[in-house]
């Protein structure tokens, strides 16, 4: 890259850089590595995200005001200030450094969106160690898999008694060297396992005292994330703290207008990135509210969201797509808020008709809908709409004007009708490493070294971004990226099927929902509830598949691909099937159109 180019990106990052707290400001903003990728961002820069989030809000006199609004499964609401938020995290901080006498340097969290994953994520980033939140309906398989690839020193749960029994007691065994924490009381003391109450009066038990925010370097990591490709294996994607921080409170700022006096409700899980970004240390970063909310699905509730909307005020709303449809489809009257500045939207595509719904049922026709595109990789948001655009000025459904920053643009793919979606710009809120190895790092750039979002896209008229889908064969249920390679790969460990198709077909509510073809050699009604089953371990309840179909033998080419396309084709009882003259077996799509049929 010219050095004129690297100078104007570098003087905008420093720019950035300014709205976080740094013990030492970085003396180098940008700096290529020709071993790597990627660029180093805030090179020798010191700070400290539980500083940002906790401390120094409490130094700008904010520890009487709410910074977390607890909301759990049963819609009941509990607050937590900032100084009672800061009290549990250093009370929690000093349970960690002092109850362990190897030096921790990895902490894997399993648990939903709550106090006590928000706790033990800032605790976390106040000691300098890398912590990993996984979701807490996640099965044996999918656990194992997670931890063999990070390696943690300590696992933390909050799960219920019985899973906690069932799922993670008999998963821990295999792994000796890493320490239980369970966040709840046990019926039973089980040897080994630590138990450590957040939610009773720590003020009590921890006093005045606190535990000093370590001073840490910008680019030692400060969480993993991790997110399913087609792979076979989930990807275990590696964010560095002053980066992250940097470009997270960029994005609240420039696309959803946070400040000081926000109230934010993401109705994320903690597992997903924007469960750190958006629901955590965004807003925080500001002296903020944040709203969490245990289970999302809780919204989908009329009098529950209602008196969300009534008692807490939110003034940013940003709801998965797939509940915004839901909430579409149950006619609930119009909602009357008049705090909501706000409206995003997360996960996937939102389409033109349901963004105009939503927009029009908060009272807010002037305004876009942030219709977020980001992914895991890149920290935050790459282009949306802003919430002080005009409506006029962008189309709903669309991603909004992409920022001349990132160099976003569309490069011909030679495999695809539309062209794919790239960043041409380094920017801090990058993934600093992935925890697959270098080959799976490698295929996030091409040859250009322009970062591959695997998306395809398209510009209307006046340049807004449209984006199409994903290039590689990745499923999006629910906002749940999954590649049928993985689910594919993860069936064929069962002897029985022998051969294993997944194909996702279009759904009003769901995004995509996920239909199973398998060949095997038992009956379907005994090999149906091992794949659910199967399914349920590895991924969680949203790969339960909603029609499994059981043929002879799958649609092939001569080269020996499955015919994916003609599948999901006949599942929609297409007529026009196109071009099957590489098919090996054409005479075989009378049988599978019965099958489909009396499914």
């Amino acid at each position: 890259m010219k050095r004129a180019f690297i100078n104007r990106i570098s003087q905008y990052w420093k720019e950035q850089a300014n709205e976080i707290f740094w013990y030492s400001f970085p003396k180098k903003i940008l700096k290529f590595n020709k071993f790597k990728k990627v660029p180093s961002w805030y090179l020798k820069g010191k700070t400290n995200v539980c500083f940002n989030c906790l401390d120094l809000n409490i130094l700008r006199g904010l520890e009487d005001k709410i910074a977390i609004h607890e909301i759990n499964s049963k819609g009941e609401i509990e607050n937590f200030s900032y100084k009672k938020l800061f009290i549990i995290v250093n009370y929690f901080s000093k349970f960690l450094k002092n109850n362990f006498r190897k030096k921790i340097k990895r902490v894997m969290i399993h648990s939903s969106a709550s106090i006590e994953s928000a706790v033990c994520m800032l605790s976390c980033s106040r000691l300098g160690i890398t912590h990993n939140v996984i979701f807490e309906d996640l099965e044996k398989e999918a656990i194992e898999k997670r931890i063999k690839l990070f390696k943690p020193d300590i696992f933390v749960s909050n799960t219920n008694l019985k899973r906690f029994n069932n799922i993670i007691l008999p998963t821990l065994k295999k792994f000796k060297k890493i320490k239980l924490i369970y966040l709840k009381k046990q019926k039973n003391k089980k040897k080994g396992v630590k138990e450590v109450n957040l939610r009773k009066n720590t003020s009590k038990i921890f006093g005045d005292s606190k535990v000093f925010c370590k001073k840490i370097e910008s680019s030692q990591n400060l969480f993993v994330l991790f997110t399913s490709g087609s792979t076979g294996l989930p990807k275990g994607i590696v964010h560095s703290t002053g980066g992250y921080l940097t470009f997270a409170k960029y994005t609240c700022k420039n696309n959803f207008g946070m400040n000081i006096n926000s109230i934010v409700l993401t109705a994320s899980d903690a597992g997903w990135i924007n469960g750190h970004t958006y629901a955590l240390y965004g807003p925080l970063s500001f002296g903020a509210t944040t709203i969490l909310l245990e289970k999302p699905s809780i919204i989908l509730n009329e009098k529950i969201f209602k008196k969300i909307l009534l008692k807490l005020k939110p003034t940013v709303i940003y709801l998965p797509v797939t509940l915004i449809r839901i909430l579409r489809s149950l006619k609930s009257k119009k909602i009357l808020s008049r705090s909501v500045k706000s409206l995003g939207s997360m996960g996937e595509p939102l389409a033109p008709e349901v963004a105009k719904w939503y927009s029009k049922n908060f009272n807010l026709t002037n305004k876009p809908i942030i219709n977020t595109y980001f992914q895991t990789e890149t920290g935050g948001i790459i282009s949306s709409p802003k919430y002080n655009e005009s409506v006029s000025r962008v189309k709903f459904g669309t991603v909004g004007r992409p920022s001349k920053i990132f160099g976003l643009k569309l490069i011909s793919n030679k495999s695809l009708k539309k062209k794919e979606v790239v960043i041409s710009n380094p920017w801090p809120g990058c993934m600093s490493g992935v925890l697959n190895g270098k080959k799976i790092w490698n295929k996030y750039w091409d040859n250009e070294n322009n970062f591959r979002l695997f998306d395809s896209g398209s510009y209307d008229k006046v340049g807004n971004l449209i984006v199409h889908g994903r290039t590689d064969d990745v499923i999006n249920i629910r906002g749940h990226r999954i590649g049928s390679a993985e689910i594919e790969s993860v069936l064929l460990e069962n002897k029985n099927i022998i051969e294993a198709c997944a194909v996702a077909t279009d759904d009003y509510l769901e995004g995509s929902i996920l239909n199973i073809f398998i060949v095997t050699n038992v009956k379907k009604d005994i090999i149906e509830s091992k794949v659910k089953k199967t399914l349920l371990s590895n991924f969680g309840s949203y790969a339960i598949p909603k029609k499994l179909y059981n043929l002879r033998e799958l649609p092939k080419t001569k080269s020996g691909k499955i015919l994916r396309r003609l599948l999901r084709d006949l599942i929609l009882n297409k007529k026009n099937l196109g071009d099957l003259s590489t098919m090996t077996n054409r005479n075989k799509i009378g049988e599978i159109k019965e099958i489909i049929k009396k499914n």
